[in-house]
């Protein structure tokens, strides 16, 4: 696909949303949701899946920070629709890609993002998967955006390949969020049992959260549940879901506003 065809799909807005839940343990709720890009909508409107047109825009600077801007902006709008609606606050998380992170207007452009549609800096999460490098600049921006605005930052994908303690120890995260690899051998396997408790541990101690994604099953949920976990994520708890769906179930299982 060529470079202007897929810069005319976001321009013109042709990305179709999906979003998956964050269950809070203990509390049988949910006000945080993953959203991205799921597919793009092609001139006959038939839909094109995201993943082969993600790998293009990656390789390019240009269409990763037009596509990064867009998606902020079209994500957050849609999240304060939704909550406005629903009469609820719900916090937006997206994957941060680091192109976009490092570049010079970075933190202006999720000022400006969060000033134009009205949502409070806390309510926006970004998660920046331990498998990608960030620069000196990136690690910068991305504490400025944590400790002046209050937007929130979890390390995603952790415990996989070379769990990446340098980026850990540079930006000022507030959670992890455990890769679904371990929740797969889990109760099974009493070894990656020990290793995810031991992760929690090390969450607690640095005063971080922990997320589990890839919960499939009751047992996956209660293990998680038991160890301390704050959050969980997977097909168990909900698969993704359209935009409109997802506003269906934040009636069903989200906190009103007034609730912490």
């Amino acid at each position: 696909m060529e470079l202007g065809t897929i810069s005319d799909m976001i321009l013109q807005n042709k990305m179709v949303l999906n979003a998956q839940p964050k269950w809070t343990f203990g509390k049988n709720t949910c006000n945080t949701y993953e959203v991205y890009v799921a597919y793009f909508r092609a001139e006959d409107g038939s839909l094109i899946p995201s993943w082969p047109i993600m790998e293009i825009i990656e390789k390019d600077d240009a269409l990763t920070m037009l596509f990064s801007i867009a998606l902020l902006r079209e994500a957050v709008r849609r999240t304060v629709d939704i909550s406005t609606r629903v009469s609820t606050n719900l916090t937006l998380s997206l994957n941060l890609l680091p192109k976009f992170a490092e570049s010079e207007n970075f933190v202006d452009q999720v000022k400006s993002c969060l000033s134009d549609f009205g949502l409070e800096a806390k309510r926006l999460q970004f998660e920046v998967s331990e498998l990608q490098d960030l620069n000196e600049a990136g690690c910068a921006n991305l504490n400025v955006i944590h400790d002046e605005l209050g937007v929130a930052l979890v390390m995603a994908n952790f415990g996989t390949s070379h769990t990446n303690m340098p980026l850990l120890r540079q930006v000022h995260f507030d959670g992890l969020e455990l890769d679904k690899s371990y929740a797969a051998h889990i109760p099974g396997d009493e070894l990656t049992c020990k290793i995810a408790i031991a992760i929690q541990h090390m969450a607690h101690t640095i005063d971080m959260f922990l997320c589990a994604k890839g919960i499939e099953n009751q047992d996956q949920f209660e293990f998680f549940e038991e160890i301390g976990a704050f959050k969980g994520q997977g097909n168990l708890i909900s698969s993704p879901m359209t935009m409109e769906e997802m506003e269906n179930y934040v009636k069903l299982y989200a906190l009103p506003k007034g609730h912490k």
